[in-house]
């Protein structure tokens, strides 16, 4: 029994020894008033957001704001002004009447009027400041006893929490507050006079009420002046819980038959001009402070002391300081406590972030139920201490986490340590200043030695005998893997061996940087094993690599005269057509093997090329071509198209894609022919012109010839038709056209700058063949012109099919205007004149 308890006491002495100890600091903390002000902001809180309570129908309270000093004209305010306020006042029969203005002097005129009121109203009370800086009451007042002191309490804050109900002069003589006296005053007709409750007792007894004076350390306060008699002030609420009524409507006769008979009547100041104002604990209100007149402070003075005695309602209440303080205690082990389960709970044993997520949850939930039961509890008029029980449940709980988590970084590094040790690799680990820090059991045996105390970075080669590969030359400090891991780098090393009294040993090694929370490196290991076996397999592996290489040379040589072989006849007969006959090689192909295909065809002939060759030597003709066809191939193998076959300055290409690799390819040639030109003009040629034709269809694609000669072709109307459209490109002086199978195979149309340009019988063939022209890249000014005239034209080619041929010529003519190089407008502008 005893050693089951000590193995409990063991497991839970964090929290033992936490709860205790956080419970004492936050209790001395709170002595010394570091809470104090988050203990009275707590409060001000709980004010703040208190239910609103009933207006209290017993007191009035008469307003002069800046509305009455504007109609009276002067301040302070002429006697006859407030002589006449309190005999209006007076008429609807109040039972008290307080007067909270400070009227030590006369102010005429209608002085000997105010004094009159005085001396006739001995339910009226005046008042005077008594502590600090003191303010005396009118004399007439003073001399008949209808006297209070209106001095408040505030806090070192600048809030007032606290109802001073009287004091003792140096004279000996008691002053009561002004709600004190006109309390007393109220409920005197209700038979209640305040009575001692003991003699030897300072607390008093007035009805249903007990009064117990502050002595400096209750609730929140930590020796707080408490002179005089003072008590909590439990607030009604600001100005809009009490009846209130303007100077000027009581001047004027404005009041309610029975809003002041037999009440209890305020008066005073709320305008902001008089800085009558006072911070509250309903002072806050987002980032500006609401400040609360005096007069109303009073009034809710008032409100207390009467509802207490008529009504029984509590005054703020709050524990003994030893009930505060197991309070404190309660919560620093309830902390600790449910903390320290909650982390080791076998629930969360392979899930680590759950376990934190849920105890941050716990934590705020924790801090939050007690904020909600101090609430409930401000609610019964009690003040108990939040932030010092906050801070000790908080603190505890944070510290068993730390507590915890330190325990599990202890247990994490015995668990590393024997991982390390049970590694079949040796494992060494430099310091962040490059000293020996720890190496497993492995190490040991291979180095011969554990970590050398002070052995810096610098000497590691000489202390653990580390040289060069077959070699006498220690190796180089800065070159080794664990050194080169504290300047942050990942290597690895093969070139290096222990030399031991009984054996030299090669290693391998891998370094690596370990770095903490900040990203600084903390540690550097390396990780290494004896490669002795390794190098035997390799320097075997070498030997038989070299015979290899011995007896596959020839088959190499072989190879490479295949490859060449290939390299050579590719130039010639395209791999694709290979590709394309289901061969690989050339010696398989077969004479008269055909297969079928849907392709696009492009054919491109430069424009007047026997003048051009007429004036150039054989020579120069061949450089000439060779030189064309060079710039115009590329474009071709970019768009994925291969070159069938060259027919002197003719190209003939094949696309088994897309109509839009044929169409692209098309372009490329174009604009390649345009960069081509510029070369020629600035060595003194003359630039060429092309035209391109393209069809898409089907056809046979195979070899002819007979036994010792035999070359690829292919055969199908789409080639022929694809070598007339071509030649359609010289009838309509453009530099591209195609067929409208190409047309009707692109994926989009419109991505490309096209025009239908005509329906034609091409020679051989009996169908009508649509044409189209791609003037993508024409010379800018006219590939813009053909932009903007395009519906026009295209208007104008359907008005002259249709035989309207003066309303076409006008649509030409108009497409000239814009553009007047457009050649193959020019030409239909002719045909219209003379169809």
């Amino acid at each position: 029994m005893w050693l089951k308890l000590r193995k409990q006491v063991w497991k839970w002495r964090g929290v033992l020894m936490t709860a205790p100890t956080v419970a004492a600091l936050v209790i001395s903390a709170n002595s010394a008033g570091l809470f104090q002000l988050l203990e009275w902001a707590t409060l001000d809180l709980f004010f703040r957001h208190r239910p609103s309570e009933p207006t209290d129908p017993r007191i009035v309270i008469v307003t002069i704001d800046e509305t009455d000093i504007t109609e009276v004209g002067q301040w302070p305010m002429p006697d006859a002004v407030l002589a006449q306020l309190l005999e209006t006042v007076t008429t609807y029969e109040p039972r008290v009447i307080g007067i909270d203005l400070y009227r030590n002097f006369r102010v005429e005129p209608g002085s000997e009027r105010l004094e009159q009121v005085f001396k006739s109203t001995p339910n009226l009370i005046g008042i005077e400041k008594v502590v600090g800086n003191q303010v005396k009451a009118p004399p007439l007042l003073e001399k008949l006893g209808l006297v209070a002191m209106a001095d408040l309490v505030l806090d070192s804050d600048g809030k007032v929490r606290r109802s001073l109900l009287s004091v003792v002069t140096n004279d000996g003589a008691t002053k009561l507050s002004l709600s004190a006296r006109m309390s007393l005053m109220y409920l005197e007709a209700e038979g209640m006079a305040l009575e001692a409750v003991d003699p030897n007792s300072s607390q008093l007894q007035l009805g249903q009420a007990r009064f117990i004076p502050l002595e400096g350390n209750e609730g929140g306060y930590v020796r707080a002046d408490t002179g005089g008699y003072q008590i909590f002030l439990n607030y009604k609420g600001p100005e809009k819980n009490f009846k209130t009524i303007s100077m000027t409507d009581v001047l004027n006769n404005r009041i309610p038959p029975d809003l002041i008979r037999d009440r209890l009547v305020l008066v005073g100041v709320t305008a902001e001009s008089m800085n009558d104002l006072f911070l509250t604990p309903y002072s806050a209100n987002g980032n500006s402070l609401i400040r609360m007149p005096g007069v109303v402070i009073h009034a809710n003075a008032v409100a207390q002391i009467l509802s207490a005695a008529l009504d029984g309602r509590p005054f703020i209440q709050v524990w003994p300081d030893l009930v505060e303080w197991f309070w404190v205690c309660v919560n620093s082990l309830f902390g600790a406590t449910v903390s320290y389960s909650l982390l080791q709970a076998r629930i969360f044993k392979h899930n680590s972030s759950w376990r934190w997520a849920i105890f941050v949850v716990w934590l705020g939930l924790g801090s939050l139920g007690l904020l909600i039961g101090g609430y409930v509890a401000f609610l019964n008029s009690w003040w108990v201490p939040i932030v010092s029980s906050m801070v000790a449940l908080s603190t505890s709980a944070i510290t068993i986490a730390g507590y915890y988590s330190r325990g599990l970084q202890r247990d994490s590094q015995s668990q590393l340590t024997q991982f390390l040790e049970a590694m079949p690799v040796a494992i060494a680990v430099l310091d962040a200043k490059g000293k020996p820090y720890y190496t497993n059991q492995k190490a040991k045996e291979l180095l011969g030695k554990g970590p050398v105390a002070n052995a810096p970075s610098q000497r590691l080669s000489d202390v653990y005998q580390i040289y060069f590969v077959g070699s006498d030359r220690p190796y180089p400090p800065e070159r080794l893997p664990i050194v080169r891991a504290l300047q942050g780098d990942r290597t690895t090393a093969d070139d290096m061996e222990i030399h031991r009294p009984d054996a030299t040993i090669p290693i391998e090694a891998w370094g690596t940087p370990i770095y903490d929370e900040n990203g600084n490196i903390s540690y550097a290991m390396a990780a290494f094993q004896d490669i002795t076996d390794r190098k035997q397999v390799e320097a075997e592996r070498e030997r038989l690599t070299k015979e290899l290489f011995e007896l596959n040379q020839n088959l190499e040589d072989a190879l490479d005269a295949e490859l060449e072989l290939t390299d050579a006849y590719g130039r010639f007969v395209p791999h694709e057509f290979l590709y394309f006959l289901g061969y690989e090689s050339i010696v398989e192909v077969k004479l008269g093997e055909a297969v079928e295909m849907e392709m696009s065809i492009l054919f491109s002939d430069i424009r007047d090329f026997t003048t051009l060759s007429e004036a150039m030597t054989p020579e120069d003709n061949f450089k000439f071509i060779n030189s064309y066809l060079s710039s115009m191939e590329p474009a071709i193998a970019e768009n994925n198209g291969f070159v069938d076959k060259y027919i002197g300055d003719a190209i003939m290409a094949l696309f088994s894609g897309s109509a839009d690799d044929a169409v692209q390819a098309g372009i490329t040639m174009l604009n390649r022919l345009t960069e081509y030109n510029q070369g020629r003009e600035k060595a003194g040629y003359i630039p060429i012109h092309i035209g391109i034709g393209i069809n898409t269809g089907s056809l046979m694609l195979g070899t002819v010839g007979g036994q010792k000669r035999m070359d690829s072709t292919v055969i199908s109307d789409a080639v022929n038709l694809a070598s007339r459209i071509e030649g359609l490109t010289k009838n309509y002086g453009v530099a591209l056209l195609i067929g409208d199978r190409t047309f009707c195979s692109l994926k989009d149309p419109n991505a490309y700058d096209i025009r239908h340009i005509d329906r034609v019988q091409v020679k051989g063939k009996s169908e009508i063949v649509s044409v189209y022209e791609v003037f993508a890249a024409d010379p800018p000014a006219i590939r813009e012109g053909k932009l903007i005239t395009k519906s026009i034209f295209e208007e104008a080619i359907q008005l002259y099919n249709k035989g309207s041929y003066p309303e076409a010529a006008r649509f030409f003519q108009k497409c000239l205007r814009i553009n007047p190089q457009d050649k193959v407008a020019q030409i239909y502008l002719k045909r219209t004149q003379s169809p």
